[in-house]
């Protein structure tokens, strides 16, 4: 059953859907517990979602996937704004951005935290997001698949998490009302006053690495129930650690009534600020804005409660069924040449992906790769040139029914409205622009892994302008896009390519920093241009926050050999000055056809590094083995500080090095490891990568095949 049809049947039962719509979402289909899905493994774990009694319950041990789904990156801090190196530098960097969309491919029973699929969901453009909240709801674990119970609770997936938080963005879990059962059960107060819910979504959130809650209360609430749950958010907010983060959807009254004000108002900020008392941190306003009237009134409810607009309302724009083309303009929000009244919300961004007619070929993903860029960087595809190009205002009242909802010249992009953040503060930096998705997997520049696959948990840094491209002259600039046929490490590269000559020399703009050069930092670069001995016509460009307007280049020079070429550079001549951006050009005295694809970038600090730990306690704790592949779970002890990544190999026969997963975490579970002919046993190798790059020594372990 996949969750479209499951929705049918919930609004024939008379069950409110809401804000997932009439329609809701189409997803691969899913399957029970005891019936796993086709190509779900027997043994794989898999996410679910915790009703009353399973929150109540909760722990690690009993969870019994839980030590899985942990997020264990940390959020990253963010870099001060700086407007000079902006895309729009006269932009305000106040107006924050919360995303509420689901993750892979919205599975009710297949939710994985990595899986051998390339043709899912990965989200691309996280400097935009300040606040991700997963979207959708799961079945309670042993939910059957012909009636699915569905947990108040669903967790992020933590691969999502770990992306955010590399990005600097905050992670929240979902709840939604309605469910089955009797919603009191959550409400349960013990004779000191606490609340045992309250108290495990807290437990839960530190364990699973998450950053709070979405709460969408979309059902008429009996008045004591309301009441209580003030009470009990309320307790929440005041026992959660810092930085934890509660989003209230415009849903319920304080006397329970569902009545969706679309605004912030008296009527509805005690969910917000009760009295003098915080109750959530933020308000997601439903969408309804005929005028600019609901938002007014939010910026003013807003100050005179105290409180910052910015920080406590977040006006939703709602794309999942609208797509490029919601029925209210976002310059509402956002007055054309007025500072924004409010912060923004989106509901439903993954539409550029699920709304794809194909977007289960692998073949065919680039579409969706373009819908994206347009979606986030605008209709040009390039955060500097935003803004609709064709607008139709819509009637007055939203019948529901999409119009012209694939048109991306209706969307302004959300680069229009929401400057670009960046967390590349501190050396050493290093990407390999490796997108969390692959159609292979590379190591050191070699082919190490020929099957499909998806783990947002190791997506890079990935450039903060995609694409901010200018030509020189009078032709047009080359072409920007990830390659998936060819990567250094990971499973792409960054490619530019297209006709180059006198005319058309291209600057690529890819990276907002602000990196202190005290002395000794090196910068390393590695690329392929297919050719050796020639001149690779590429050279990379510093910008510094005392001359933010011109580049600083420092030439690749020649290659040479056909396939990586790794150059590094001292930065020592620059020493007291702040690297505020980074980008390339290529360029070439004659006309012709010209490729580079960029392996790795690399900003690296001045000592040299020390090699990792060799991990220990590395460990097969279980391989269930059937017609030559195996199922296995691997741990080993986890070091919290100076490690990157993990990552576990094998040496195949001819003396190749077949890569078997990349994890920060302190376990992995493998899907399908091939026996090799006559192999008794296989070894895996573990090795620790520091943030630079470097890798320890390896840990083993072996799988026995007998």
């Amino acid at each position: 059953m996949d969750r479209r049809t499951f929705i049918g049947l919930l609004g024939a039962a008379g069950v409110t859907v809401g804000l997932a719509g009439p329609a809701g979402l189409t997803v691969a289909p899913a399957y029970a517990a005891t019936d796993p899905a086709p190509g779900r493994a027997p043994h794989q774990p898999f996410m679910h979602g915790y009703n009353a009694a399973s929150i109540k319950n909760w722990s690690p041990q009993t969870d019994r996937y839980a030590k899985y789904f942990r997020s264990r990156v940390p959020l990253a801090t963010r870099i001060a704004p700086f407007a000079a190196t902006q895309a729009n530098p006269a932009l305000a960097t106040g107006p924050q951005l919360m995303n509420l969309s689901y993750d892979y491919d919205n599975s009710f029973f297949t939710a994985y935290k990595y899986n051998d699929v390339f043709a899912r969901r990965l989200l691309r453009f996280w400097q935009y997001t300040d606040l991700y909240a997963s979207w959708h709801g799961m079945p309670v674990d042993g939910s059957p698949t012909s009636n699915p119970e569905h947990g108040l609770i669903n967790l992020p997936n933590p691969a999502y998490t770990d992306a955010a938080h590399r990005n600097g963005a905050k992670s929240l879990g979902c709840w939604f009302w309605p469910r089955s059962g009797a919603f009191s059960d959550y409400l349960e107060r013990r004779a000191d006053g606490s609340f045992p819910v309250a108290d495990k979504l807290i437990e839960m959130a530190d364990y699973f690495g998450f950053d709070g809650y979405f709460i969408n209360q979309e059902a008429t609430t009996a008045p004591a129930d309301a009441a209580e749950l003030m009470e009990m958010l309320t307790y929440l907010r005041a026992h959660a650690p810092e930085g934890f983060h509660l989003q209230w959807y415009d849903t319920i009254m304080v006397d329970g009534k569902l009545d969706y004000q679309n605004q912030l108002n008296d009527k509805n900020a005690p969910w917000i600020q009760n009295g003098e008392t915080p109750v959530n941190n933020s308000l997601f306003a439903n969408y309804w804005m005929p005028d600019d009237e609901q938002v007014e009134t939010s910026r003013r409810t807003a100050e005179k409660l105290g409180l910052d607009p910015y920080e406590v309302v977040f006006h939703g724009t709602e794309n999942e069924k609208y797509g490029y083309n919601p029925p209210y303009d976002t310059r509402l929000v956002f007055p054309e040449g007025k500072p924004a009244r409010t912060s923004w919300a989106l509901f439903g961004s993954q539409f550029v992906w699920d709304r794809y007619p194909d977007r289960d070929n692998p073949d065919a993903q680039d579409g969706v790769f373009q819908r994206e860029r347009r979606y986030w960087s605008g209709p040009n595809e390039d955060p500097t040139r935003t803004g609709r190009t064709e607008y139709v205002p819509w009637p007055y009242e939203d019948d529901g029914k999409p119009r012209d909802a694939d048109n991306h010249k209706k969307w302004d992009g959300v680069a229009r409205y929401i400057t670009e953040r960046s967390v590349i503060g501190s050396f050493p930096f290093v990407t390999r622009f490796n997108t969390g998705h692959g159609r292979a997997f590379f190591l050191d520049g070699h082919r190490a892994g020929d099957r499909d696959w998806n783990n947002a948990s190791i997506q890079d840094i990935l450039p903060t302008w995609q694409f901010w491209t200018r030509s020189a002259g009078s032709g047009a600039p080359l072409t920007v896009d990830y390659d998936y046929t060819l990567a250094h490490d990971g499973g792409s590269s960054l490619r530019i390519a297209g006709d180059l000559g006198p005319d058309n020399t291209t600057t690529v703009r890819l990276f907002k920093t602000a990196l202190k050069v005290t002395g000794g930092e090196r910068l390393s670069v590695t690329f392929t241009t297919g050719r050796a001995g020639a001149d690779s016509g590429l050279e990379v460009g510093l910008i510094f926050a005392d001359a933010p307007t011109r580049f600083v280049w420092l030439p690749a020079g020649r290659t040479t050999n056909r396939s990586w070429n790794t150059v590094v550079r001292g930065l020592g001549v620059f020493e007291g000055r702040t690297i505020a951006a980074i980008g390339v050009r290529v360029s070439s005295p004659r006309q012709g056809t010209y490729a580079v694809n960029l392996g790795e970038l690399a900003l690296l600090a001045g000592e040299r590094p020390a090699r990792p730990q060799t991990p220990s306690g590395f460990t097969v704790d279980a391989a269930h083995v059937q017609d030559g592949t195996a199922e296995v779970f691997l741990s080993w002890r986890f070091q919290d500080r100076g490690v990157w990544y993990y990552d576990v190999y094998r040496d195949l026969p001819d003396g190749r090095r077949e890569v078997v997963g990349r994890v920060r975490d302190e376990v992995y579970y493998v899907k399908a490891l091939a026996r090799t002919e006559g192999e008794a046993t296989t070894t895996l190798h573990l090795v620790a990568v520091a943030p630079d790059g470097t890798r320890s020594a390896p840990a083993h372990a072996q799988v026995h095949w007998a």
